[in-house]
This record gives C-alpha cells, structure tokens and sequence, in this order.
C-alpha cells in the first residue's frame, strides 16, 4: 500500500486510523491506492489494538412502529456518517428480549448503547433489569432515546419535549374553543403515557371518567377507544390522542359512525408519522424533530465512548404541525 501510494507506512496508518492531520495530497494518494489494490481495512484487528469496535448497539422495543422506525433511521444515519456501524436488537416488547439483547450487545463489544423504550419508559422498572442495566452502564456509556432510567448510571437522557408538545395542543384546542376534550390511547406503565395525561389532566380536572381510554398505543388501540367513548355518555368536542396511530384508529372508528372531522370532532395525535398526513383528513400532531434527537443522542454517546462527561439530562424542542383535523366548535354548533 505504502509503495504503492509512494508514502510512508506510518502516513497510511494515520489514514486509515482517520487522523485529521494527514496532508490531503497524500490523503488522496492513500485512498486512490486503497481504491487500486481493492484494500479493505480489517475492522477486528483495528477493535484489538484500539480497543474500539466502531459499533453501536440500539435497542428498542418495536421496529414495526413508525415512531422507532423514523428515529432508528436518523440515528443510523447519523452513526454512518460519524464512522460508526448501528446494531439493532428489536424486543418486540418483551422484556426477557430486552435483557438479552442488552447482554449480547455488552457481549459483542460495542462502544456504545442507545436505549429506546422498554427500561427508558418503564414507570415500575422490574429491580432485577434495573440491576442489570445498572451494571452495564457502569462499564460502558449508555443513552437513553426519549425516555431515562433514574438512578442507573447513564450517560445521558436525550428526550423530545413531549410534554411542551403536549402542552402545545391542549392551547391549540382551547383557542379554538374546545372545553370538552377527551385523552385516548396510552398505557398506565409508560411514563410518555402518564406525562401526556397528567397534563391533559390538569387542563381538564373535571371531565367525565370515560373520556379518558387508556387502551394502548396502536391503531386497534385507537379504535377501541373511541368505540367506548361514543358507547358512553355525552360525547367531548375533541379528542387529544397519545399518538398518530391511536389518532388514526380514532379516526376510522369516527368515520364509520357518520362523524364529521373535524366539523363534529376534532382530532389531533402526536408525532407526527406520515400516517398523519396521509388520512382524511391529515391530522395535527407534534413532531419530535427526529434529526436532531439523533444527532444530540449521537454526539452525547461518542463524548461518553471519548471518555468525556456530556450533559445528563437534554432536551430538544418539539413542533406542532397543523393541518386539519381541527376545527372550532362554536362553527358547527
């Protein structure tokens, strides 16, 4: 490699090794020989002598969501573009899966863990996986994605601002005049879940019982409730749902029955998936600002794998986008 690019041995190891000070005529020598001799760097003997894998593992608990699957797609972009290659351990929920992946990852000497879900948004974290997690994250720097673990040494939480999103569409609502607002979707162990309803809670104090289903987090989940909520008493002017596709199912439910969104019931949901803009009508809902939780995700776990302390707690701004599944009462009245 070295004859062939007519520079030192020592100028290739500082190009493979990625180092910055590399003249950049003898840079492009040493990749245009690299391209010529069809050269591949060997990854596992780079991990012996650096003690670096140049991978990092991802955990969450459902790749089939869009939410995970928007978030994993920045995160892996942005891993790539720093150098690194993303390991996904899908739990589809489970938490047995869960731990296991979090050992097998630990295992396969990964720089780094990024933790979406399970753990991160467990409002009653089962004491032995918290052991374990505790355990792991002493020896290697975890961040949790949108969710956190208090108390186990995690390198940092990078979280959206759900709750000033939240906050964002309950104003929205009341602006445009709704008083009678119902909370659907969620579950009572998810801390997004319990934030989003304590705040829908302390807008809305005295609504009836049943205005608020708590039937989960999916679309089903979303025609579940609004099937009680038009099987129950007098009927809110709209609906605040925990996420897109709970507002989906919500909406299909509203449809068949002969309602009228938003003339007879506003709808919003949160995240802001491309299920928001594709049904009818495309709903109101909140995005995360996914390329940026990734890319502050990221840079606070490459400054713990560099051995740098980033910021424990972080918080990236959320963005309501409206579109028009809202509509004021009072018109329709």
């Amino acid at each position: 490699m070295a004859v062939r690019a007519q520079v030192s041995v020592a100028t290739v190891s500082r190009v493979l090794n990625g180092h910055s000070t590399v003249n950049e005529v003898l840079r492009e020598r040493v990749e245009q020989a690299m391209r010529e001799l069809r050269f591949r760097p060997n990854r596992i003997a780079q991990t012996l002598y650096h003690h670096r894998s140049k991978t990092i593992g991802c955990i969450l608990p459902d790749i089939g969501n869009p939410f995970f699957s928007q978030l994993f797609l920045q995160l892996e972009i942005g891993a790539f573009e720093r150098g690194y290659t993303m390991i996904l351990g899908n739990t589809v929920s489970t938490r047995d899966m869960e731990l296991t992946y979090l050992h097998a990852l630990t295992e396969r000497q990964v720089d780094g863990l990024l933790y979406l879900g399970g753990l991160a948004n467990d409002t009653h974290p089962d004491p032995e996986a918290l052991r374990t997690l505790h355990d792991i994250a002493e020896r290697l720097p975890i961040v949790a994605v949108n969710g956190d673990v208090p108390g186990a040494p995690l390198a940092a939480s990078v979280r959206a601002d759900e709750c000033g999103g939240t906050r964002a569409l309950l104003e929205l609502l009341h602006a445009r005049g709704h008083t009678r607002v119902a909370f659907l979707g969620g579950l009572p162990d998810v801390t997004t879940s319990v934030e989003k309803l304590d705040l829908y809670r302390t807008w809305h104090p005295t609504h009836p019982p049943d205005w608020v289903q708590l039937s989960g987090l999916t679309i089903n989940a979303g025609r579940a409730a609004m099937t009680a909520l038009l099987g129950s008493g007098p009927l809110p002017t709209a609906c605040l749902c925990v996420n897109d596709l709970v507002a989906a199912g919500a909406l299909a439910v509203a449809h068949e029955r002969g309602l009228n969104v938003p003339g007879d019931l506003s709808i919003v949901g949160f995240d802001d998936i491309f299920v928001a803009q594709v049904v009818t009508p495309p709903l109101t809902s909140v995005s995360h600002n996914y390329a940026e939780v990734a890319r502050q995700a990221l840079d606070a776990l490459l400054h713990a794998i560099e051995g740098q302390k980033p910021e424990r707690h972080i918080t990236v701004p959320t963005q309501l986008v409206e579109r028009d599944s809202v509509s004021s009462p009072l018109v329709h009245s």
